[in-house]
């Protein structure tokens, strides 16, 4: 049978028990990190499975076999290019200029892709069984693919199921939305989360989950060598009495900025409730350096600080100078704890 990330097992079995009156479409949401598209991809390996054990794909059969080398006949994924595996338009990217710069991937999903999977729709299944197509991020469809799809989730062919998976539900059409059963799933415990991530062989596995809000898969991201030795070097000019901020955002102009602002953000989160309640969500091991901070900060400054570092993250994509945005931050940050 396919491995399973230990908390979609009851989910799955719940919806498989119903396969015979699944309905057409489902919206799978939830918390990032959580393996939504994973689930995604365990149910359409089960559903195309020709040999399911207690529901579940038996990963031996020859159309697992299928989905597992990518060319099952009844199986599709609608994902941005930037996503893709396939880089076989990459020649065709060329800029008309000078035919040397690449084209940059679309981050949508784009009504041609939609239209695309008209035959796949229509064409009969292989051995009358089900057909799947798995979209995602679909809040990643633009106005008019996510339009194109609403005629096939209207009047959807026989024995075919549409899974859309999103970790931003809000940002698809009203009328997607309508038309699809939602399916939530949740989060895993702290306990199975640790357990499947010792089994992962991670590193800090508390530290790692507790810097990613509980999610597991994205712990994992969060558990890299690197990255941690990066992120302890930029924690410490924060617990840093006497940092030189300048030096410092030279020091980092060149890391990526997202880490930085998360970085900011989760301390500064942590700062306020280690304020209000005594506790550390996200930097558990810089509990001492965070309480000591806490005792003195006003939370009006931090709270000004944190809507700063909200707005900055909406623009982080395209800073005109890295080093001076790091810069401000830094000083902010200083002026705030003050």
């Amino acid at each position: 049978m396919i491995d399973l990330l230990p908390w979609h097992r009851a989910p799955l079995d719940e919806l498989l028990a119903r396969r015979a009156s699944l309905p057409h479409a489902m919206l799978i949401h939830g918390k990032q990190g959580i393996g939504k598209v994973e689930f995604a991809r365990a149910m359409a390996q089960s559903l195309l499975c020709e040999s399911p054990e207690h529901g579940i794909a038996c990963d031996t059969c020859n159309a697992c076999g299928w989905y597992r080398e990518g060319n099952h006949p009844d199986f599709r994924e609608l994902v941005p290019e930037n996503l893709s595996d396939d880089d076989s338009d990459a020649d065709a990217s060329a800029d008309a200029t000078d035919g040397t710069k690449e084209k940059k991937k679309s981050k949508e999903i784009k009504i041609d892709q939609v239209r695309e999977l008209s035959s796949f729709m229509t064409l009969s299944t292989h051995r009358d069984g089900f057909r799947v197509l798995v979209i995602y991020p679909a809040e990643t469809m633009n106005l008019a693919a996510a339009n194109a799809l609403l005629k096939t989730l209207e009047e959807p062919p026989p024995r075919t199921v549409i899974l859309l998976v999103t970790d931003q539900m809000t940002r698809l059409l009203a009328t997607i939305r309508s038309r699809c059963q939602r399916i939530l799933l949740a989060s895993p415990t702290a306990e199975e989360a640790l357990k499947w991530l010792e089994a992962q062989n991670v590193l800090k596995p508390a530290t790692a989950l507790a810097m990613a809000g509980g999610a597991p898969l994205d712990a994992i991201q969060f558990a890299d060598r690197t990255y941690q030795t990066e992120r302890q070097a930029f924690l410490g000019v924060l617990t840093d009495e006497q940092a030189d901020y300048v030096a410092a955002a030279q020091s980092f102009e060149k890391s990526d900025l997202v880490n930085i602002v998360t970085w900011l953000q989760t301390w500064v989160a942590d700062i306020v409730i280690a304020k209000l309640a005594g506790q550390i969500r996200h930097h558990v091991d810089h509990q001492k350096e965070i309480t000591r901070i806490a005792a003195r900060v006003e939370l009006p400054k931090l709270f000004r600080y944190e809507s700063a570092l909200r707005q900055t993250r909406r623009s982080i994509s395209h800073p005109l100078n890295a080093r001076l945005l790091l810069e401000q931050l830094l000083i902010s940050y200083q002026q705030a704890i003050r």
